[in-house]
């Protein structure tokens, strides 16, 4: 038996997220063949790049509010509680929800095949989608 009282934080994670992320690695495993455990702390609407992994993820919302999506279900909140679980090869993306901090445990299996965009819809302001002819609210 193994006891894991905290992870090693590394700021910024590999630059594959669109803003201030800490990885709190628990357990690196060796080989693809077991899986890597962490828990990601995504700070003021944080998000990850697209991307996949070859035997899967799953993420627990352990802290705060998040989200995660996929091309077929757009953009998915997530509450404290929920679980997640990421097929092997499934296009994806997680973080916090919109000007909010969370905390996923992530349990990945496989080396993480990332991409160099984060999704578009993700990162764009609410806002700026709203129709500029619609009249201002009263």
């Amino acid at each position: 038996m193994k006891v894991i009282a905290g992870g090693d934080r590394s700021s910024q994670y590999g630059g594959r997220f669109t803003g201030a992320v800490e990885l709190e690695m628990l357990n690196a495993t060796p080989t693809d063949d077991e899986p890597d455990t962490a828990l990601v702390h995504f700070h003021d609407g944080a998000v990850s790049n697209w991307h996949v992994h070859p035997g899967g993820q799953q993420l627990f919302v352990h802290a705060g509010v998040g989200r995660v999506g996929t091309e077929a279900d757009g953009e998915v909140v997530l509450a404290p509680g929920a679980l997640i679980v990421c097929p092997a090869g499934e296009r994806h993306w997680h973080g916090a929800a919109r000007n909010q901090d969370a905390s996923l445990l992530a349990v990945t299996w496989g080396t993480t095949q990332w991409e160099d965009e984060a999704p578009a819809e993700a990162v764009a302001d609410p806002l700026s989608a709203a129709d500029p002819q619609a009249a201002p609210e009263a």
